[in-house]
């Protein structure tokens, strides 16, 4: 291999893999490591996007270069610099097709440096890795954070609801991240499935209710902490004392504890300009730890890379206290009656209701005009809430052009394989729905 030559490494969470996507750094060139559960067309996307001089499909292979990279004599470090892109890191895809970000030795580096004051760590820590390796939490806050500060990692081949307390108190491990949807799973299993451990920190994103999280800690005897990360930003923000208590409040921007990376955060609106405190915009980051841009995408680029500042697409305020306030996905945005509805005020409200699990908001084309408010939701075990409850429920927190046109239930939200719902998925499921049964 050569240096910038790209490697395809699809295998699952294991010792393997990791030490793969190392050994491949190591050499100089770009590891990308993908979700071995995709698809023939989801892979051949990717291989035909990436071009790559290697790939390695199954565990099989993944454990073949294994034993070769622990056999060989050691090599020299290779040449570098900390901005220089160190892997790929294919975005969920969400609301369009993956892009492969470009993520630069000082991400990963700093974040391994950072995690410990961001969480409050001690110095003998043992984490737990429960994401999949081809999410950059894994890479960078979990792997990165146990090298840096010299931790042991325990890595689980996938997260298990039924099993996470036995198997947390199994391995003796004190510190996790997880997504929000684990999280809100987690305190719906029974109690029975409750094994007290050495468990005591817990970092997840993006956030739940401050309820939530505080009924969570009181529970399971855990500290939460939550933040607002992306493959593009590794530094993005950390909870304060004063956003613990903020519904969809991330904090404040995450500094290096010795200051080498310096992390600024504005708020744009959708006229360009700079918006006061209060006022809702895009967040856009502008640190060294920033993605260069896009492989082989050079529009898309330009296009969230403007000046040095990182387009986030994310939508939110910063309120009195210097707080994060986040209102949504400027993709995910409706517009409904000439107002627009931040997908996540909705779904906020309704996670309010005991009944309700989960849910997730989208808009659809309104036979009036624009769109209408639609929501999907997961009734929590042996709940019998319906639609005219949960929109009568909106109707007392959110204003009349917010609350959901229709409530639909479903067994299950569509997920991505970093656990966030696959909204676009959901859109053709909505449509099946209403086609069937009109309302």
């Amino acid at each position: 291999m050569t240096r910038g030559d790209r490697v395809l490494i699809s295998g699952g969470n294991g010792i393997g893999t990791i030490e793969a996507w190392l050994a491949v750094i190591h050499a100089g060139a770009l590891p990308v490591a993908v979700n071995p559960a995709l698809t023939e067309p989801e892979l051949r996307y990717v291989v035909d996007d990436l071009r790559p001089r290697v790939a390695l499909l199954g565990d099989a292979q993944v454990a073949v270069m294994h034993a070769e990279a622990r056999a060989a004599a050691p090599a020299p470090l290779p040449g570098g610099e900390p901005a220089d892109a160190a892997a790929i890191v294919y975005t969920s895809g969400t609301t369009s097709r993956p892009k492969g970000a470009l993520v630069r030795h000082l991400a990963y580096v700093g974040a391994g440096q950072s995690m410990r004051s961001w969480l409050g760590l001690r110095d003998a820590e043992r984490l737990w890795c429960v994401l999949p390796f081809f999410h950059i939490n894994a890479q960078a806050y979990s792997l990165m954070t146990a090298l840096a500060n010299g931790y042991e990692l325990c890595v689980s081949p996938k997260f298990s609801a039924s099993a996470f307390w036995r198997d947390a108190a199994a391995l003796g491990v004190t510190e996790v991240n997880l997504i929000g949807a684990m999280v809100a799973i987690l305190a719906r299993q029974p109690s029975d499935t409750f094994v007290r451990g050495a468990l005591r920190t817990v970092y997840a994103a993006p956030v739940l209710e401050p309820a939530e999280n505080r009924a969570f800690e009181a529970r399971f005897g855990v500290r939460m902490v939550t933040g607002f990360g992306m493959s593009e930003c590794t530094f993005g923000c950390i909870e304060t004392p004063t956003s613990r208590a903020k519904r969809s409040s991330v904090g404040a921007p995450r500094s290096h504890p010795d200051g080498l990376i310096a992390n600024e955060l504005r708020i744009v609106t959708p006229r360009g300009e700079l918006a006061p405190r209060g006022v809702a915009g895009e967040l856009q980051f502008r640190n060294a730890a920033t993605t260069p841009g896009y492989w082989n995408a050079p529009e898309i680029t330009d296009r969230a890379l403007q000046d040095g500042w990182l387009r986030t697409g994310d939508a939110g305020y910063i309120d009195g206290d210097g707080d994060v306030v986040l209102v949504g996905r400027y993709k995910e945005m409706i517009r409904r009656r000439g107002e627009n509805v931040a997908p996540r005020e909705v779904e906020d409200a309704l996670a309010l209701h005991p009944g309700v699990q989960l849910a997730a908001v989208v808009g659809v084309p309104s036979s009036l005009s624009e769109e209408d408010v639609v929501a999907c939701v997961v009734r929590a075990p042996d709940a019998v809430v319906g639609e005219a409850e949960l929109r009568e429920f909106c109707a007392l927190r959110l204003a009349p052009y917010k609350i959901p046109a229709r409530v639909l239930f479903l067994d299950a939200l569509p997920l991505t394989p970093t656990m966030r719902v696959a909204k676009e998925r959901l859109k053709a499921e909505i449509a099946a729905l209403l086609a069937e049964a009109p309302r």
